[in-house]
């Protein structure tokens, strides 16, 4: 396979749906895979506030919560804190190597472009980085979990940066 093959090959990859394609010959294989974008205006289910409505019952039936979303409800985060979501599939490392001091703990001041953890996929090391300034509220995975596409990592209080 060639250079310009490749790129013809990177050009479809880039216009089709595919997130990634592998392929073998004689001998030698090619991996491509490309990063989902996602529009910042969409609104994550999780941020959404659920409204909780208990329906009474005689004393011997538990009681029933049921959980409806509104869409009109404000958001159960607040309007300074920013969410950094996962943009790929993978396991999650808090730090570079095992029992390695992890890049960030809650309440730890970050600025634009600090790591704050590390996302495998396909054997391959992805730094997350953050993408705004501001303090460290929550971390939503533990050390060697999976993580999905557009899952929450971590929550930034961005009026204390």
């Amino acid at each position: 396979m060639n250079y310009e093959e490749i790129i013809k090959l990177s050009e479809w990859l880039d216009k089709s749906s595919f997130t990634t394609y592998s392929l073998s010959i004689d001998g030698v294989s090619l991996s491509i895979s490309k990063q989902q974008q996602y529009p910042e205006n969409v609104l994550h289910p999780i941020l959404q506030a659920p409204v909780v409505t208990q329906v009474a019952a005689p004393a011997t039936t538990p009681v029933v919560a049921i959980e409806k979303v509104d869409p009109n409800a404000p958001s159960q985060i607040s309007n300074q804190n920013h969410i950094i979501y996962s943009p790929i599939v993978g396991i999650y490392y808090e730090s570079a190597s095992p029992g390695g001091t992890p890049f960030v703990k809650v309440a730890q001041k970050v600025r634009k472009g600090d790591v704050l953890c590390l996302l495998e996929a396909m054997k391959l090391m992805n730094e997350i980085t953050a993408d705004v300034d501001g303090v460290v509220e929550k971390i939503y995975i533990t050390n060697g979990n999976m993580v999905e596409a557009c899952m929450p990592l971590f929550e930034i209080n961005t009026e204390e940066g």
